[in-house]
């Protein structure tokens, strides 16, 4: 009997051990990860190429500012056109873009021909402004792209004012048009519009003035 008794007591006493070394097992000591350096993310600025053409383009026209260079307007748009690349047209094409002797007019169609001259849409610098009828022997079709005359936009004002150079008179000169005010030359003592024509008593002051003459604007290679 007492011996039954032992070995009955005997589980008794071992689960507990068991239990107590068999809990201690389960707890795995913790060991921290050595701390991993990081080594910074390198990224690339995004480069703004068409915004630095533009800067570019125009930054060259105004060099020639009060010059001859170029003898007429397309001739100085020509100069700058090839200097930078040919942002507007290739020179070599252009020759099947004549439809009169008008190499304005060439320019025009070749950029149409890329749907690249819209006047709807504000421009941006280093665009085009393509104007038409300006010759003084000529009257101005509203509507027809008779394209005579043609200027690179150098800024635009919060006004909406978009200054632009130009080949007028025998050498290179600043321009503005603003459309929010058509028939006015100035506004507060700043000049807004541009005079493109002499203009007589017989003629009312906005047909002498730069928005009478728009036709559009041309964009620097294919961001319309």
């Amino acid at each position: 009997m007492r011996r039954v008794t032992f070995l009955r007591f005997i589980p008794l006493v071992i689960f507990p051990l068991v239990l107590l070394f068999s809990g201690c097992a389960q707890k795995q000591p913790v060991i921290e990860a050595p701390a991993v350096i990081m080594e910074p993310i390198k990224i690339d600025p995004i480069v703004d190429k068409e915004g630095e053409l533009r800067k570019t383009i125009v930054a060259n026209a105004l060099k020639y500012l009060n010059t001859k260079d170029g003898r007429d307007c397309s001739g100085f748009v020509a100069m700058v056109n090839l200097e930078n690349g040919e942002p507007y047209y290739k020179a070599r094409e252009l020759e099947q873009y004549f439809t009169n002797t008008n190499r304005s007019k060439a320019i025009y169609n070749a950029m149409k021909a890329e749907t690249r001259v819209a006047k709807n849409k504000p421009p941006k610098i280093g665009d085009l402004v393509f104007f038409s009828d300006t010759l003084q022997t000529t009257k101005r079709k509203v509507g027809a792209a008779n394209i005579t005359h043609v200027g690179i936009v150098t800024n635009i004002d919060e006004d909406e004012t978009v200054h632009f150079i130009h080949h007028s008179r025998g050498k290179n000169v600043m321009g503005a048009l603003n459309l929010q005010f058509p028939q006015a030359a100035q506004l507060e003592g700043k000049n807004i519009n541009t005079y493109m024509k002499e203009c007589d008593s017989r003629k009312r002051k906005q047909e002498c003035l730069s928005p009478y003459f728009l036709s559009a604007y041309g964009a620097v290679e294919n961001s319309f």
